[in-house]
């Protein structure tokens, strides 16, 4: 059996990003793969047997009083018994002496991508913002980048949750054979109020989901809905970037334009839709997508919006995020054809229960010990 520990640095909750290292994880408790979870702190519904706090609960308060020292403190948690372990799994956000701690200890490392190799993400986002006349509305910096390098110099294997994703890191030098391609998941336990059959009606309800800002291209999408002329209404649901709310104040102060900021139950936003659409120009793949084709949904996203699981022509449509006319077309042959919607919204629903976070676990799983059977 492999014993395997697994790194998170931020305070989990069984949502986002922390939902996807909880919800891998905790699948691999077999015969062949045992983990073991490392966080500072946790909601009470993620707490179990595997699951250890680094920081205690009546000290909690006292230790986020400074935002490093959490960190700090599950970091050495973490190494106080690596050398018990087989395998390190290592999720963004940790320190590069994390990293290279373990690699002292000559234990193989997997590290989690969540995003794209840095120095893309940063030229999308800058050119994004320069398109818009903003200054950069992201935190990435010369220092992340090389503490990104550093990092890649000693860790053995990354998962990459989309080609696109792989392929940045390809193109920055990655050996290929580094590189595991994965997914990221979704739980349909989480949306039992799905709706297999919707009634068309006369006005569509097409549904943004996410934090609403320039990296996901809100803007983009606010243009192009203007431009469509569409007798229905675009839902953004999630909180707004002030960028967003300054520049497209005039398009998001349209009769047919709805937003609702982000709230913990958003299942209704989905089962209210007729499709989905995620013009995103920096992902790796987002779990809002995910969902949203767990709800029958047909997608119009960009090929990182789509993060390598939407089929074009078969669960939704994929366009170029800065192709204007191509997303003006893309939501009038969507808004106007519910036999369409009815047939990429069924493969959409299909195709999502192939990712459900159990297969995505076991798929990872298989990676591991591959990698790990043939060094």
């Amino acid at each position: 059996m492999l014993r395997l520990s697994a790194l998170f640095p931020i305070h989990s909750t069984n949502r986002g990003i922390s939902g996807v290292f909880f919800s891998v994880c905790k699948e691999w408790q077999g015969p062949e793969l045992k983990a073991r979870m490392v966080v500072p702190s946790c909601d009470r519904e993620c707490r179990a047997p595997n699951v250890v706090e680094a920081i205690p609960s009546f000290l909690k308060k006292l230790y986020y009083l400074s935002p490093s020292v959490p960190k700090i403190k599950t970091e050495k948690r973490f190494l106080k018994d690596i050398k018990d372990f087989d395998v390190a799994y290592l999720w963004p956000g940790l320190s590069v002496d994390i990293v290279k701690n373990v690699h002292k200890h000559s234990k193989p490392i997997f590290i989690e991508r969540v995003n794209s190799y840095q120095s893309e993400s940063k030229r999308i986002l800058d050119d994004a913002c320069s398109r818009l006349g903003l200054e950069p509305q992201h935190t990435i910096t010369p220092k992340s980048i090389q503490d990104e390098k550093e990092k890649l110099k000693v860790v053995d294997f990354l998962f990459c949750p989309s080609p696109i994703v792989a392929k940045s890191f390809q193109e920055a030098g990655v050996p290929e054979e580094k590189l595991l391609l994965t997914t990221e998941g979704w739980s349909p336990h989480n949306f039992p109020n799905y709706q297999s059959h919707k009634p068309p009606q006369d006005e569509v309800n097409v549904l943004f989901l996410g934090f609403a800002c320039v990296r996901k291209g809100v803007h983009l999408l606010l243009r192009a809905w203007e431009l469509a002329g569409i007798k229905g209404t675009l839902t953004i649901f999630g909180s707004m970037e002030p960028a967003i709310a300054e520049t497209c104040g005039d398009l998001l102060k349209r009769s047919d334009v709805v937003h609702f900021d982000y709230a913990v139950d958003y299942s209704s936003a989905y089962r209210q839709a007729d499709f989905f659409a995620f013009p995103s120009l920096e992902e790796g793949s987002p779990l809002v997508i995910y969902e949203a084709m767990g709800h029958g949904l047909p997608i119009l996203a960009s090929p990182m919006g789509g993060g390598g699981i939407v089929r074009d022509g078969i669960d939704g449509i994929v366009l170029s995020p800065y192709d204007t006319d191509a997303w003006v077309e893309g939501l009038r042959k969507l808004s106007s054809s519910p036999d369409l919607r009815a047939k990429m919204g069924a493969a959409a629903r299909d195709r999502a229960l192939e990712f459900t976070w159990p297969k995505v676990a076991a798929r990872r799983q298989e990676q591991i010990l591959q990698k790990i059977q043939r060094n």
